[in-house]
């Protein structure tokens, strides 16, 4: 679908090595995981144990799940690695002569809290891309939403893409006791445009019956209620 977008998100390749071996980042929507591709957007259900003759729609029909996983762009790993463990501790290795990880200093991460299940190493990534934002976007950096079994976990960061102008070393933690080929191309972390405003907040007990009354009208629809009365689309190129 063709659209006009005055806002755009650049990609800069900081070396030719970049441009000439590493994959580009794509958009999100490009590249669904196969648990995605597979899943029915209907389950079936036993109609004895329920008045709605109607099949039940499963995640594949959710809108929101579907805005989230498809939101953005990847941006993947650009050469194999070999992942193998030395004294309880992950070590990386790879073949091409640009470096694909380094490694934080335990001075850097001290006391971060690190999710349960993965080393305590935290590697940096080199992907060689500068991302360019309009003025007053940032990028919201975390794990791709569709993966959430990878081998490796993206933590998640704010950064104001419109000013900086340099690498975002993207911090990346390990499964405990993984070995093996992590391989190109598997999707490393999720960048998301977001506008940058400021907010507050505020707390309304609503009008009785209103919520009853908002939930009637989005039944009304059978089929994709949400998507046909609420969604707004989302594209990203």
């Amino acid at each position: 679908m063709k659209f006009k977008n005055k806002n755009k998100i650049t990609f800069r390749a900081q070396k030719e090595h970049v441009w000439e071996v590493r994959q580009k980042p794509y958009p999100a929507s490009k590249e669904l995981p196969d648990w995605w591709k597979q899943m029915p957007p209907y389950s079936t259900h036993d109609n004895k144990l329920t008045l709605n003759p109607y099949p039940t729609i499963t995640v594949k029909k959710c809108a929101p799940t579907l805005d989230a996983i498809t939101a953005g762009y990847i941006v993947p790993l650009w050469a194999d690695v070999m992942v193998s463990q030395e004294n309880g501790l992950p070590l990386i290795k790879w073949t091409t002569q640009e470096q694909v990880f380094d490694v934080w200093t335990p001075s850097q991460v001290s006391t971060y809290e690190i999710s349960d299940g993965f080393s305590p190493t935290i590697f940096k990534y080199h992907h060689g891309w500068t991302i360019k934002t309009p003025p007053g976007w940032s990028c919201l950096i975390t794990h791709p939403i569709a993966y959430p079994n990878l081998p490796i976990r993206a933590i998640s960061g704010i950064v104001d893409t419109d000013n900086f102008e340099t690498d975002i070393n993207t911090p990346i933690l390990v499964k405990n006791n993984f070995e093996g080929i992590i391989k190109k191309g598997t999707p490393m972390f999720q960048i998301i445009p977001i506008k940058r405003e400021n907010w507050e907040s505020d707390f309304v007990l609503e009008k009785p019956n209103q919520f009853y009354f908002n939930m009637e009208k989005l039944k009304t629809t059978i089929i994709s209620s949400y998507s046909r009365t609420i969604r707004v689309p989302k594209n990203y190129k």
